[in-house]
């Protein structure tokens, strides 16, 4: 029995950090929707003044990392918090914007959450590059003072450095108002990664490939243009004898 379980205590999976100070992660394409009978929520009211939000990395101790949060909205004013991490632990503050790097498929998202494990690993454009992703997608329901909510969460972080990317999330009031809401953004600038020059043609292809179309257009003008004859003209040739001379 030894034999059997020593390597997976030996290969027990290490969470680590995949990112250092000064590192940061700018989120925008933000979407906010609510639908229902009654006044919508305040929160959902206050996401909808959001214009975008930036993830600073601050320092690095270990597992721990510690966090900047910026909030900036439509009006030009933002708000900013220091938020902690431990990517050991889904439990602190800042769990949502970072976890452990390298993890796979199957893998819980840190040891003390054994049974919420990354669901797969998909590629997806984000800040401009075309990255492998870790995603997990909840799904329950939230009971509580008399409202049900079905709900819908799913997030998506970067697999080579563990920040979040992508998060998701809609929820429908079952028990009463029949309230549905979505909230959405993406990550859209950063320094941990950058596009690569195919990652640039596979984004602007459809540019590439109208700017192809319009070459081939203008040559094949070209070539029809000069392959025409051109019109010739008759003339009308000289008189052989000249006119007689006028008469005195």
């Amino acid at each position: 029995m030894i034999a059997i379980f020593a390597p997976t205590l030996v290969h027990a999976k290490d969470y680590t950090v995949g990112v250092k100070a000064g590192d940061w992660v700018k989120y925008g394409q933000i979407t906010v929707s609510w639908t229902g009978n009654g006044t919508e929520p305040s929160y959902v009211a206050e996401t909808r003044k959001i214009d975008w939000t930036r993830m600073d990395v601050l320092s690095v101790a270990g597992t721990t990392v510690t966090l900047n949060q910026t909030v900036h909205f439509n009006n030009g004013t933002q708000t900013s918090q220091s938020l902690d991490t431990d990517v050991q632990s889904s439990n602190s503050p800042g769990a949502s914007y970072l976890i452990a790097s390298n993890l796979t498929a199957g893998d819980p998202i840190s040891p003390q959450t054994p049974g919420t494990t990354i669901n797969q690993t998909v590629t997806g454009l984000y800040a401009g590059a075309n990255r492998n992703v870790n995603m997990i997608d909840y799904k329950g329901n939230l009971p509580g003072m008399g409202v049900n909510y079905q709900y819908e969460y799913k997030t998506h972080w970067d697999q080579s450095t563990g920040v979040m990317v992508e998060l998701y999330i809609n929820a429908t009031d079952t028990t009463n108002s029949g309230a549905y809401e979505e909230i959405s953004f993406k990550a859209i600038e950063t320094n941990l990664w950058s596009a690569s020059a195919l990652d640039l043609i596979q984004n602007n292809l459809i540019y590439v490939i109208a700017g192809v179309a319009v070459i081939i257009v203008i040559v094949a003008a070209t070539v029809v243009l000069r392959r025409r004859k051109p019109t010739s003209y008759q003339q009308t040739p000289p008189p052989s004898t000249p006119p007689p001379p006028p008469s005195s």
